[in-house]
């Protein structure tokens, strides 16, 4: 079997989003054909042919957020900029490994990413997700991916690592972003992904891994939690980050100092729906009075915190 002395490829896992907006139809398809997170009536013969009608019917409305943003998701680039920098990190202890790209639903598919990384030479791979919690829905259907595109290849071994929501080096450079960004009359009002109620009742740990995260990244700071990113007739966790930033900001002298909590680089959901939907939902004064925390995006100390992580990923399977 290969160990960490063959040539290591790391896989950094994300959703992955349309480069342009001519892109969302087919990205928008790409997630509701996937019936391990979204479930469309008429069982599973019907759920392609669903997900091209409500592809189709969404497109338009989505396309205009896009080009609100810019034209196109940024997180293949930011994405890109942080795989250098693992691999310049790594340089010193793993001079051979070479760090890739696989989006769950856009370009580079996870498929392409391990192909292209076999046909390389590398026969040990590590799944890093882009997200700090766990849910079935994101981690998990990626790494299920990740098996399947797996399969059958030979002399390959594999680790996985699930996540990084208390990871004492996450929770300490998320510190000091909120630290060194939040002003003293500003309450800290944390904003992740919700999640269907269906997947916390069939025990899918990701709410109760955001409040973790919330919590030690608060330290002894108030704090709010609140959740965004709700779609379609399903019952989701709440309480919705609208709801609470208008209540909070009931209060005339409130200021929010806003903080994407599931998200560690820019994309639509911060870029649009906190930056810019978020604000013209809640009225002209709450661009005055709301803030947003700067996502990682590019930065190297990020990087170091996810390349520290593979280090004791990869240590582990050398101890073993």
């Amino acid at each position: 079997m290969p160990s960490v002395r063959d040539k290591l490829c790391v896989v950094l896992l994300s959703m992955g989003g349309p480069d342009t907006a001519a892109d969302v139809k087919e990205y928008l398809y790409n997630i509701f054909s996937d019936r391990s997170i979204i479930r469309l009536p008429g069982g599973s013969v019907f759920q392609k042919p669903f997900a091209r009608l409500i592809s189709s019917l969404r497109r338009s409305k989505t396309q205009k957020n896009y080009e609100r943003i810019g034209g196109g998701s940024p997180l293949l680039k930011w994405t890109r900029a942080q795989a250098q920098l693992i691999e310049n990190d790594l340089a010193s202890d793993l001079p051979d490994v070479r760090c890739c790209i696989g989006m769950r639903y856009f370009r580079p598919t996870i498929e392409t990413a391990i192909a292209t990384a076999y046909d390389e030479g590398c026969r040990f791979f590590c799944f890093l997700p882009m997200y700090p919690q766990f849910s079935a829905a994101t981690t998990g259907s990626s790494f299920a991916i990740a098996r399947n595109a797996l399969d059958g290849l030979e002399d390959v071994a594999t680790s996985f690592v699930n996540d990084f929501h208390d990871d004492t080096g996450y929770i300490r450079l998320l510190k000091e972003q909120i630290d060194g960004n939040i002003a003293p009359d500003e309450t800290l009002l944390f904003s992740a992904h919700s999640l269907p109620q269906r997947f916390v009742d069939e025990g899918d740990p990701y709410i109760d891994q955001v409040r973790t995260t919330a919590a030690l990244a608060a330290g002894d700071r108030e704090y709010v939690l609140s959740f965004q990113s709700r779609t379609g007739p399903v019952k989701w966790v709440g309480p919705n980050t609208v709801t609470e930033a208008r209540r909070l900001l009931a209060e005339p002298r409130r200021k929010l100092f806003v903080v994407p909590l599931s998200f560690v680089c820019d994309n639509i959901e911060t870029l649009h729906e906190i930056d810019i939907a978020l604000v013209e939902r809640l009225g002209a004064n709450a661009e005055r009075r709301m803030r947003r925390m700067p996502m990682f995006n590019d930065d190297p100390r990020f990087a170091s915190v996810l390349a520290n992580l593979i280090r004791r990923e990869v240590g582990v399977r050398v101890a073993n």
